[in-house]
């Protein structure tokens, strides 16, 4: 019994017990429970590799950068919109490269698409290696409009890093951050 403990993670089960729910489409509790059954057995019989993510969900942190990223969203909705319809001159955009201060690629990922989901801005190109982002931009014409687009990034990677990153400091304090760099630890 405490080897099966061992090979059944509990969050493969979960998600098996939901995919097979879904297939029937029956939510009783007997679909439910032979769904969980049958994820026991094939994870007992077909191990996952451990998977470590390194996160640490912080629920209010969470909080935080969903409500501010649905914020985000209908603020550059509402603009974006109005760009479409407003009479004047075309809307014109630009390119712009980043330097995200995460090494990590799940949260460069995390980052990358909640940027690439609000309207207005898409994510031409990450490189995870050096962390560098490239984005086009619509209605920027000024130096400080790009600067500002490039705050409102790193503000969104810094909201990423509190809710999931085990030691967010350690990224976002710029002194810790150079120590690790040059190899100094933390």
């Amino acid at each position: 019994m405490n080897r099966l403990r061992q090979r059944v993670q509990w969050f493969p089960v979960l998600w098996l017990t939901v995919v097979w729910v879904m297939l029937w489409g029956d939510l009783s509790p007997g679909t439910v429970l032979a769904g969980a059954l049958l994820a026991v057995v094939i994870l007992g019989v077909f191990p996952l590799p451990p998977l470590g993510l390194g996160i640490v969900v912080r629920p209010v942190a969470a909080v935080i950068l969903i409500t501010r990223f649905l914020a985000d969203m209908l603020v550059a909705s509402v603009e974006v919109a109005w760009l479409t319809v407003r009479p004047g001159p075309p809307v014109r955009g630009i390119v712009v490269d980043l330097r995200l201060r995460s090494r990590n690629e799940l949260f460069q990922t995390i980052t990358s698409e909640m940027v690439a989901l609000v309207p207005g801005t898409v994510v031409i190109d990450m490189v995870s290696d050096t962390g560098v982002l490239t984005l086009h931009i619509l209605n920027v014409r000024t130096r400080a409009e790009a600067e500002k687009v490039r705050r409102r990034v790193l503000a969104q990677e810094a909201r990423v890093l509190r809710a999931f990153d085990p030691d967010p400091d350690a990224v976002l304090d710029p002194r810790r951050r150079r120590r690790a760099e040059l190899g100094g630890g933390t």
